[in-house]
């Protein structure tokens, strides 16, 4: 009985390639269903094919950034590079319209908005931070790169409350950005402005990195008690590369901002938690499923990949609010 299914099914598969063949020969002998039939061969392979070409979730863990001067701040010099790498490198795919093969993509996407909304949080923060008058170049550049970096992502040619306003695109919004944190950079070793970089700025940025985490980890565990009991929630990858856009700036920008304010690390004996932050945050950023789920938390089969992000993620929270707490015997 097996033996005869396996024939018919090796006939039939036989046959379909012997028909298809047929089919190819019969175009090629007339160039214009040749012609015809490689259009449609392109146009049904621009999407998929343009698609995967164009996705680059990138992780590299490690850059080899300097900056010129100690007075400049290499975390401010991060977000110029990490804007940089993908915007103008990578290709900025949250805002390209349906005639990009790219505009089906949704994880790179959600992972590039990540890390553009972990730079505006820590660039705010160092806005606010910066003492000097509001018409200073060096405060007019931090507080507008602050701003442009708060830009919705998906913005390609048209306002999202008006399809008939003309709007700046979101990447050219982050290129300004850029260029005003490049900018800033520049002033800032014959400035009159002062970065202190002290322990209540440390503090501050503390705060505010582990305000926003503390938020993500709550998506996340809203995701999960919504919708890990679907048969299939199909949120679950963006919000996992979104997630996890946002976990892979932090790790560059805290890495940087461990230089930034590296004595006051060692004078607060709070250096050895620094790099256990760095380290959650870089298992988080190295979890690589083929497929994201978020199964129910009792399924024997299949796993959450939400839960593992968040835990990750958590970690992070908990070392981060360590060294924020005073309360806790921790003296920056």
């Amino acid at each position: 009985m097996l033996k005869t299914t396996l024939k018919n099914l090796w006939q039939y598969f036989k046959k379909s390639v012997q028909m298809l063949w047929k089919g190819v020969s019969h175009a090629a002998v007339s160039w214009p269903k040749a012609f015809a039939a490689v259009v449609v061969l392109l146009v049904l392979s621009y999407y998929p094919l343009g698609g995967y070409l164009s996705e680059n979730i990138d992780k590299t863990p490690d850059y080899n950034l300097t900056r010129e001067s100690e007075q400049q701040s290499l975390t401010v010099e991060t977000m110029a590079f990490l804007i940089n790498r993908e915007v103008n490198e990578n290709l900025w795919t949250a805002n390209l319209p349906m005639f990009f093969p790219s505009y089906f993509l949704d994880n790179m996407p959600n992972y590039q908005k990540g890390i553009v909304s972990s730079l505006a949080v820590v660039a705010s923060v160092i806005a606010r931070q910066t003492q000097c008058t509001d018409e200073a170049k060096e405060k007019i550049a931090i507080v507008d790169a602050a701003k442009l970096l708060k830009y919705p992502g998906d913005i390609w040619l048209f306002a999202p409350d008006n399809k008939l306003k003309i709007a700046p695109s979101s990447a050219t919004q982050y290129r300004k950005a850029r260029k005003m944190l490049k900018d800033y950079n520049r002033l800032l070793p014959e400035s009159e402005c002062l970065w202190n970089r002290d322990a209540i700025d440390l503090k501050e940025l503390v705060a505010a990195v582990r305000k926003d985490l503390s938020r993500t980890v709550e998506q996340l565990e809203n995701q999960v008690s919504e919708h890990s009991s679907d048969l299939n929630d199909a949120q679950a990858d963006d919000l996992f590369y979104f997630c996890q856009g946002k976990m892979y700036a932090y790790m560059q920008l805290l890495k940087s901002a461990g230089t930034d304010f590296k004595q006051v690390l060692i004078d607060s004996h709070q250096y050895e938690n620094w790099t256990r932050i760095i380290s959650a945050l870089e298992n988080g950023v190295a979890v690589s499923p083929v497929v994201v789920r978020n199964a129910e938390l009792d399924d024997a089969f299949a796993s959450n990949h939400l839960i593992v992000l968040g835990y990750y993620m958590m970690r992070a929270v908990n070392l981060l609010g360590e060294i924020e707490d005073l309360n806790k015997g921790v003296s920056l």
